[in-house]
């Protein structure tokens, strides 16, 4: 009986069988485009603009700092549309729940049908020879619609089917674009028909370009909608797991967006399983001393004449410099030569979850510091520190987070120093000495706080900055609901705005629980555990009512 016993634990295991996730480079397809100054965006809205605070020697850390503010639109280049965009009362970007971000990809190919038509869109025959062959488009899916028009990207007119800047619609209010898309009665059997998170496409909209409505139907039953996707090519059909997370922007009717697609995980979050570790970006965001505010300006919002057709519109714009919020600093903040933002390679964005917890330490003592014993007294307790890991520090200063003076323990908003230069600051943080202990005992792939600052407000020399940034480790500050991260036991997604030269970004920053990701591919978007453990179990009742079986077995 032996052998029937391992077959109900390798029964279960099948079935429960979860893990963290670390990919390696070649396990990911960065399905993001990198936006610049020089990127194409809609016309009518603005492009980003990148105006540099500093790049040069400073008399702190390591004797170099880079710094800049950035202005854009929440549409251009990669992006999410939110269900509010053409839909009054539906979610923002910081209503929409987290796990919906996460799920099985599936890749409708009509690349030959755009080929002899730049204006054809997805119809309800396409899908359902699609599904004839594929089987049903699964629950809880995004939704890839494939079209070609990647390979336009840079080109303004043959993308857009339109050179114009100025305007995307004529004095009439028709849609003066031309690309392919998704046609509303094919956006109207897919949103009434299958339970879907969200629809892509790598042209400029889901269209379709001449009337613009395949949106309303979606955005109605809450679909989001992913637009200007990069290599979509590169997905399959069926079987790839993806994670669209778009930048925490209160009220924003989009968002810029990081997607990939995982070829070697299944990631299967409910709603319990995903803890947003993002603050929403807002007018209110506390801002380091001196730098420049968030700032989300309305650019439309109201109803808007599209052909024969009046829909609401939700647009806005943003400014404000790249280290609002929850953010990142790439190495090249502090380090001379390093990385930007858009040089960190993609795969070190994911990483099993670590928190150390010192927010007893801090309680009464706003300077207080985690020290190298913090650590090992941390591993003796919860083991060794994983490779690849993010290790995210708790100090419970994010009760803190809307009150300026009690979150950077300063009156002073325009200056972090005296005439003598002393700090003004007071809030926790990891000491040099810690930094250093990680950075050199430790293979792991960024750092992360609840502070404004991973060095504690009192310093003025920055060396855990100089030790993370020096050794081109991920430094995320702001981050939000660490009070809510187990120690162990979730894999984070630090997903930042990719924007060209950025010494750091507005970033995105989720932790999913172990017990949602599981490794290997999934074919067809269809979990096939439950049949292997159907499978073992009916092998384990065979087993005891013939025993002599397990002999042979």
């Amino acid at each position: 009986m032996e052998v029937s016993k391992l077959a109900v634990v390798v029964a279960l295991s099948v079935m429960h069988a979860h893990a963290q996730l670390s990919p390696a480079a070649d396990d990911i397809i960065d399905m993001t485009y990198l936006v610049s100054p020089d990127s194409l965006y809609w016309p009518g809205l603005p492009g980003l603009k990148f105006t540099r605070v500093s790049r040069g020697p400073v008399n702190f850390g390591s004797g170099w700092y880079e710094d800049n503010d950035i202005c854009g639109q929440e549409h251009q280049c990669t992006h999410m549309d939110a269900p509010a965009h053409y839909s009054k009362g539906k979610w923002r970007v910081h209503q929409i729940p987290p796990h919906r971000f996460f799920g099985p990809a599936v890749r409708i190919d009509i690349s030959s049908q755009t080929a002899q038509n730049n204006e054809y869109n997805l119809q309800v025959e396409d899908v359902q020879k699609w599904e004839k062959e594929n089987g049903p488009i699964p629950d809880n899916s995004i939704l890839f619609i494939y079209t070609g028009w990647g390979k336009h990207h840079d080109n303004r007119t043959a993308y857009y089917g339109y050179e114009g800047t100025d305007s995307w619609l004529d004095a009439n209010g028709n849609p003066l674009p031309h690309f392919p898309a998704l046609s509303e009665d094919a956006a109207i059997w897919i949103s009434s028909n299958r339970k879907i998170w969200g629809v892509a496409t790598d042209g400029p909209s889901i269209g379709p370009s001449k009337t613009m409505m395949a949106h309303v139907p979606l955005f109605k039953k809450n679909i989001f909608i992913l637009e200007s996707v990069a290599n979509l090519d590169k997905l399959a059909t069926t079987g790839d797991t993806v994670a669209a997370l778009p930048l925490n922007i209160k009220d924003g009717g989009g968002a810029p967006l990081r997607l990939m697609a995982f070829k070697k995980a299944r990631i299967r979050p409910g709603a319990d399983d995903v803890i947003d570790l993002s603050y929403p970006l807002s007018n209110d965001t506390v801002m380091w001393p001196g730098r420049t505010p968030f700032r989300l300006f309305f650019l439309v919002h109201g109803l808007t004449l599209i052909g024969n057709n009046t829909i609401w519109i939700e647009t806005n714009s943003f400014c404000g410099s790249e280290h609002a919020g929850t953010h990142l600093d790439a190495p090249a903040h502090f380090i001379k030569g390093s990385w930007r933002t858009h040089d960190i390679p993609a795969h070190t964005l994911i990483g099993p979850a670590v928190r150390v917890d010192m927010s007893k330490k801090a309680e009464n003592n706003s300077d207080a510091v985690l020290t190298v014993q913090d650590l090992e007294d941390w591993e003796k307790k919860n083991g060794r520190i994983p490779d690849n890991a993010m290790v995210f520090l708790h100090t419970g200063w994010g009760k803190f987070v809307n009150d300026f003076e009690k979150y950077l323990g300063s009156k002073n908003r325009s200056h972090r120093v005296n005439d003598k230069g002393e700090s003004f600051l007071h809030f926790p943080g990891f000491s040099g000495e810690a930094a250093d202990w990680l950075v050199n005992n430790r293979k792991f792939i960024g750092v992360g706080i609840d502070t404004a600052s991973i060095d504690a407000g009192q310093t003025t020399s920055f060396p855990s900055h100089v030790a993370f940034l020096g050794a081109k480790k991920l430094v995320l500050q702001n981050v939000a609901n660490l009070d809510k991260l187990p120690n162990t036991g979730t894999t984070a997604f630090v997903f930042h705005m990719l924007h060209k030269d950025g010494s750091g970004a507005p970033t995105r920053v989720v932790a999913v629980k172990n017990s949602a990701i599981s490794a290997g591919q999934v074919s067809s978007g269809v979990d096939v555990r439950p049949k292997l453990a159907a499978m073992m179990m009916s092998i384990v009742l065979i087993l005891i009512s013939c025993p002599s079986c397990a002999t042979y077995a």
